[in-house]
């Protein structure tokens, strides 16, 4: 909280910015400098969440270049509203990912019922470690994708930031606002959702 922040800061007040390895240094201190308009901090935090907030955003969207469109778009939020951020109870990880949240659903919402563009295969959603749905069904990364398409909005947001940018059960719960209970339950219906749509739609499972 603030008296985190007050001791970073004066480990940053110390030793100019530039000086230290920002890629090593916490969210805390990187949000302080960044606070003060610190461009080697800014660009820090835009490195370090960049790959998470796109595998999130894309893995609601289906959509690369809409996806890509929406992670610049968070990142020139979380510029614009960085000022406003306090270390009162809510991590950073989770009020940017509600910045990307409420983009998401507002493109959807522009988007309305837009004929769906065809997917790309590569789409580097997994980021090193298999999603839970596709271990458990065997599905192709497109097949996933398509059938989150018919669940519900809170259940695409449970799994989009579970499977697609890989937040915990608490960091998705602080960017939604719902308790860690409710994010377990609907990722849990949402799972299973998924295994009904998809073998309703004559895919095998192993």
């Amino acid at each position: 909280m603030g008296d985190g922040d007050v001791s970073d800061g004066n480990l940053d007040d110390e030793m100019p910015v530039s000086t230290l390895n920002v890629q090593a240094m916490s969210d805390e201190a990187l949000v302080a400098q960044a606070q003060q308009r610190n461009e080697a901090c800014m660009a820090a935090l835009y490195e370090r969440y960049y790959d998470r907030i796109y595998r999130y955003t894309l893995s609601r969207l289906g959509n690369q270049a809409d996806a890509e469109d929406l992670t610049q778009e968070t990142f020139l939020k979380m510029v614009d509203k960085l000022h406003t951020f306090r270390w009162q109870g809510i991590p950073f990880t989770a009020w940017l990912f509600r910045i990307a949240n409420n983009s998401v659903v507002d493109m959807i919402r522009r988007r309305s019922r837009q004929p769906q563009q065809e997917l790309n295969e590569a789409i580097p959603l997994e980021s090193g470690k298999q999603v839970e749905e596709q271990v458990e069904f065997s599905l192709t990364l497109k097949e996933v994708i398509t059938a989150m398409a018919r669940l519900t909005s809170n259940q695409q947001e449970v799994l989009a930031m579970r499977f697609g940018a890989e937040l915990s059960v608490k960091e998705t719960a602080k960017a939604l606002g719902k308790a860690e209970g409710t994010v377990k339950s609907t990722q849990l219906q949402a799972l299973q959702a998924l295994r009904r749509t998809v073998a309703h739609a004559g895919n095998s499972l192993s």
